[in-house]
């Protein structure tokens, strides 16, 4: 580009500067991901710190038989009618929901695929005695 056609361009607002929309065109989608990004790893941290903050009580409640694992990765109250232990299942369970579907999203999977491969996960890891209950409803304790 000429440096009259520069100064035109600047001069005639009506007429588009090319150079400016098609560095537009790229920079929009990558400001819009990192923006995406940005907010993704603030919510990833809420409820990633909120999780971390409960498991020691979790495991605790999960020692006792007052709760267990479903095989669709979320937590059920088992054998307690206490309000504290109800309220930690439903945290739990809700920032699990968050955490399969921002999963899903960075894998690409459901969020069906992602809850089953948390719960696959968490048998693993489980101890001795910890209950699960299965798609039936049906419990069964890790022996």
């Amino acid at each position: 580009m000429t440096s009259w056609m520069i100064c035109m361009t600047i001069q005639n607002p009506q007429q588009p500067n090319n150079l400016y929309m098609k560095s537009c065109n790229y920079l929009k989608p990558i400001l819009f991901g990192l923006l995406y990004l940005g907010i993704g790893n603030i919510c990833l941290a809420d409820y990633a710190t909120n999780m971390k903050e409960r498991l020691s009580s979790l495991v605790e409640a999960k020692d006792q038989g007052l709760v267990g694992e479903g095989t669709d990765g979320f937590v059920y109250v088992r054998n307690s009618d206490s309000e504290k232990v109800k309220k930690m299942v439903s945290d739990e369970n809700e920032d699990r929901k968050l955490l399969f579907k921002s999963m899903s999203l960075r894998t690409g999977g459901t969020v069906d695929d992602v809850a089953k491969k948390f719960s696959m996960a968490i048998v693993k890891k489980s101890k001795k005695g910890h209950w699960f209950r299965k798609s039936s409803g049906e419990w069964m304790q890790r022996k």
